[in-house]
């Protein structure tokens, strides 16, 4: 598996090398619900150590489900294309992680994948 991503080209490489396009979307009040519950849901408290970001999946409040059939499997924080934070997720599991992290002035991409629909991305 390799955790390398590149946000400027919008790609990233997971599963042993496998290629796969990197969804986001431009505008929620235009998004649809299926985009809402994919997206990463980023939220920044400053630190005197660095930055928290929190992170649930789903905007607006629309739910991504976490079935054995349909799940998140995985929250990944980059910094400047650097992987700084990795939660793994199972069926049942509330797909919601915290990480603390020192940032640079790089920009910060949160990605989670969805088993059946690929990556959503936010930026920060």
């Amino acid at each position: 598996m390799s955790d390398t991503a590149n946000i400027d080209n919008a790609v990233t490489e997971v599963n042993d090398g496998v290629v796969q396009e990197i969804h986001s979307i431009e505008d929620t009040d235009t998004a649809s619900d299926f985009e809402l519950k994919h997206t990463p849901n980023v939220e920044l408290e400053e630190l005197a150590s660095g930055q928290l970001i929190k992170v649930s999946i789903g905007l607006k409040g629309i739910a991504h489900p976490q079935t054995e059939e349909h799940l998140t499997e995985w929250i990944r924080v980059f910094d400047g294309g650097e992987l700084v934070g990795e939660a793994l997720f199972g069926p049942n599991d509330e797909p919601v992680a915290s990480f603390e992290v020192k940032r640079s002035d790089s920009q910060i991409a949160v990605q989670a994948l969805c088993n059946l629909h690929g990556i959503w991305e936010a930026r920060l």
